[in-house]
């Protein structure tokens, strides 16, 4: 996974910013949702952001 990589073109957000709010305890879709704002304009990056979130807290 290449933390730069954009995953929401909407609002620019990367990988990275995702794992960052990981990394700061949020655990579901909607907490991180409430950090990062991240698929709240067109959802189109939901699957995606859903994946890497389950991915990063099986790493934990």
């Amino acid at each position: 996974m290449d933390l730069n990589d954009t995953i929401c073109s909407c609002l620019g957000i990367t990988n990275g910013m995702i794992k960052d709010a990981v990394d700061s305890g949020a655990r579901t879709l909607e907490e991180v949702q409430e950090i990062t704002e991240v698929g709240t304009i067109c959802g189109a990056c939901l699957d995606d952001v859903q994946q890497l979130i389950d991915e990063l807290v099986k790493e934990k």
